[in-house]
């Protein structure tokens, strides 16, 4: 692989008005994917692929959260919890393959930014 950020993930975990989902899930969902991207970093076969994850207080879709946004690829998922973080990571991000079944929208970049 090359050098250079794969996928950045963005997760809306902490919004300051809480419209799209009640209670803590979105920072047990944030926790969740901490770990997980942790685990990713420490293993030998991984360690050339690297991963940015930023929380965000809102992506603005107010509705179904925590959302998970990925980029490049311009996958959003919605109702995002510990469990399903574990397995959107394990699927499309080691494996390339997206869970049809949380996508809510794609927005994918028309040409990806290539930097020198």
């Amino acid at each position: 692989m090359t050098k250079g950020v794969h996928k950045h993930l963005l997760l809306c975990a902490t919004p300051t008005k809480q419209k799209c989902f009640k209670g803590n899930e979105g920072q047990k969902a944030w926790e969740c994917m901490k770990k997980t991207l942790k685990k990713f970093e420490n293993d030998p076969s991984t360690k050339n692929v690297h991963i940015l994850r930023s929380k965000a207080d809102c992506l603005r879709v107010c509705k179904n959260g925590p959302i998970l946004l990925i980029w490049p690829d311009g996958i959003w998922y919605e109702k995002i919890s510990p469990e399903k973080i574990s397995e959107i990571f394990t699927s499309h991000i080691i494996n390339g393959k997206p869970i049809e079944k949380w996508i809510f929208k794609k927005t994918p970049f028309l040409n990806s930014p290539r930097y020198s």
